[in-house]
């Protein structure tokens, strides 16, 4: 399965004393690591330096962070609540996002999608591509890691509802990948939702789980095997199997939180700006570096000076569109739609959304 791109959710983890800067910053990296990846695509007209290099490890390190930000943020929620506020934080501006991608087909008179696999995407329901043979890929492909979420975000409710998430989710997550490494069931939609990449969350969930119970002060060591570990793989030497992938990302993010103290009194601030921003740039960079790219072909530049004005362009303009959508887009629509509530239950707290869990 080829990761497109990251999603990731819009909930900050907390400390005692506020948010968490090494997750905020972790958030950042993966982003920009996805970013790059997609920046530099292979294309027949494009010199490309990069050639099997391999960055959608992003995807990896997000799924991680998804999972632990679920346990550390939202682990004493009501399931209703809960999803509620997971379907408030990810669907609208992914909406927003699908159907400006749609329309920028329509206006470069490419394969628009039909109405059921529109439909199909918007609802985050996973289904196989009609546009792309044997893939679970919704209308704006980088929706693809938000089914995952959503079906994360369904076996964490479930855990909820008994009181039991930590039990919960791992019977659950480990059976789907048992049943996915003993049976190798047919057709994309199964295969995928049975692969080892649903192990991410489940380490969030542990991590997350074992951070209220110790200190992971001298945990820093498993953050630079973690980055061995991805940078190997990233490599076009080898290509080393997802559980690897999923463990380097989980020692990344553990071995991260060593490093709170160090960051928490010397805030890298555009990281952190870029951590928040991270949804919106996941899900418009798409549309920009087309964007990019639509022009930049036509520019009479070969070699490294055309790769490096695609990869300023592409990746700059692409930050700044999901800067501007964050803050313009997303934090006032948030800022209203987590007002609203449910029948029968208590109005939300007022919490700005950035901060909301």
């Amino acid at each position: 399965m080829h990761a497109a791109a990251a999603a990731t959710p819009q909930d900050r983890p907390k400390a005692s004393s506020g948010t968490l800067v090494s997750i905020q910053v972790l958030r950042a990296i993966a982003c920009l690591m996805v970013l790059v990846h997609h920046a530099r695509n292979p294309r027949p007209w494009m010199f490309d330096p990069m050639v099997g290099w391999n960055l959608t490890t992003g995807v990896d390190i997000f799924f991680v962070i998804s999972g632990f930000i679920m346990y550390a943020a939202a682990r004493t929620e009501a399931p209703a609540e809960f999803m509620r506020r997971r379907v408030v934080r990810i669907a609208p501006l992914y909406w927003i996002a699908t159907l400006t991608w749609a329309a920028w087909l329509a206006f470069r008179d490419l394969p628009t999608p039909d109405a059921g696999h529109l439909w199909l995407s918007l609802g985050m329901i996973p289904h196989e591509s009609p546009m792309h043979a044997n893939t679970v890929w919704p209308v704006l492909v980088p929706g693809w890691t938000l089914t995952f979420e959503m079906g994360f975000y369904l076996l964490f409710a479930l855990g909820l509802a008994v009181r039991r998430v930590v039990p919960v989710t791992t019977v659950a997550i480990v059976a789907l990948v048992t049943a996915g490494f003993l049976f190798d069931p047919p057709g994309a939609v199964l295969h995928a939702f049975t692969g080892p990449i649903l192990l991410a969350f489940l380490a969030g969930v542990w991590i997350a789980w074992a951070h209220t119970k110790i200190s992971f002060a001298r945990a820093w060591p498993l953050a630079i095997a973690g980055a061995v570990g991805l940078a190997v793989h990233a490599t076009p030497l080898v290509d080393l199997p997802k559980v690897w992938v999923v463990a380097s990302s989980a020692a990344l993010v553990a071995g991260t939180l060593a490093f709170e103290p160090a960051l928490r009194a010397r805030r890298p601030k555009v990281l952190e700006a870029l951590g928040d921003a991270s949804y919106a740039i996941y899900l418009f960079h798409t549309l920009i570096l087309a964007m990019v790219v639509w022009q930049a072909r036509k520019l009479p530049l070969t070699g490294w000076p055309q790769f490096l004005t695609v990869m300023v362009l592409g990746c700059g303009l692409s930050t700044l569109a999901g800067l501007a959508a964050h803050r313009w887009i997303e934090k006032p629509m948030l800022r209203v739609l987590l007002r609203l509530r449910l029948p029968g239950l208590p109005r939300p707290a007022r919490t700005a959304p950035e901060a909301a869990g």
